[in-house]
């Protein structure tokens, strides 16, 4: 599990999507669309969503996330600032997906703002928004 929900008003708002052939989502991962279908996010990935259960090869349809009105919590490719809280940053990885708390060009993500953003010094429990998501 790359990601987990750590907070939002609302619980978590999803909607299934078709998923692309003899693809595997792991549950927490995120994903965007090629050709109209889901498949693994990857750094270059410009909207996302987030799969709560994944999905394995073979099924058709997977639920993700409909909006942002939730927080998530990853792990940074970097130790967490506090200068970095509220700013926008990116996803970076292939496999295993992080925050990528030192670069600001797809935006996919805003940091936590509030003190439960991450802890200084440390690369784990770093909370993000989803700023563009896929619905």
């Amino acid at each position: 599990m790359d990601f987990k929900v750590v907070g939002g008003l609302h619980g978590l708002p999803t909607v299934l999507a078709t998923i692309a052939t003899a693809t595997v989502i792991e549950a927490g991962d995120l994903v965007t669309l090629s050709s109209g279908l889901i498949i693994k996010a990857v750094a270059a990935s410009t909207q996302i969503a987030y799969a709560p259960y994944g999905s394995a090869d073979g099924e058709v349809k997977i639920e993700i996330s409909k909006g942002n009105d939730f927080m998530l919590e990853g792990t940074a490719d970097a130790n967490f600032a506090v200068t970095i809280k509220g700013t926008f940053v990116d996803l970076v990885g292939t496999t295993n997906l992080l925050v990528d708390v030192g670069e600001s060009t797809t935006d996919v993500f805003q940091v936590d703002a509030s003190e439960n953003a991450g802890t200084a010094g440390s690369t784990a429990k770093v909370h993000v928004k989803i700023n563009k998501p896929l619905i």
